[in-house]
């Protein structure tokens, strides 16, 4: 494992970024339309947007990781939430602090922005990472119920 850095996303790494988006799917077992890929990336250099993206990339230049994040209104707080939506981080670049550096980044952004709280959601069966996220985070015991149900 090479040493990596955290930096904001460039337009430039879309092609490396959707291989690894692409693994994320893979992980989670879905997929989604072309334009709901586009779309998302293009959100990220969208100003007007409250989505935003950031990679881990290793001393050799090539993208190992991303965390995604969107900013929003709180009927609890008079600052914003920011909900940590996608974090991924290639296979072989597992069990190196990659993804806590990229999750203490979005706390970061918190401390920044004064967000009220940042959380993020998990699927039940990803042991992997919740060892992780117990040891950066605290579980709040809710559980999340969707519509539609697909």
């Amino acid at each position: 494992m090479t040493d990596f850095s955290i930096r904001p996303i460039k337009e430039s790494d879309k092609e490396s970024w959707l291989k690894l988006w692409e693994g994320y799917l893979v992980f989670y077992e879905s997929t989604l339309d072309d334009k709901v890929t586009e779309t998302t990336f293009a959100r990220f250099f969208d100003e007007t947007e409250p989505v935003y993206a950031v990679v881990a990339e290793a001393t050799d230049g090539n993208l190992i990781g991303f965390v995604t994040w969107v900013t929003h209104r709180s009927t609890w707080a008079i600052t914003d939430y920011i909900y940590l939506h996608d974090l991924f981080v290639a296979p072989d670049s597992r069990l190196h602090g990659v993804g806590r550096k990229l999750i203490e980044y979005v706390y970061g952004v918190g401390n920044e922005t004064e967000a009220d709280r940042v959380y993020w959601h998990t699927q039940v069966h990803n042991h992997r990472a919740q060892l992780l996220y117990t040891k950066v985070g605290k579980r709040d015991g809710f559980v999340v119920y969707r519509w539609p149900e697909s």
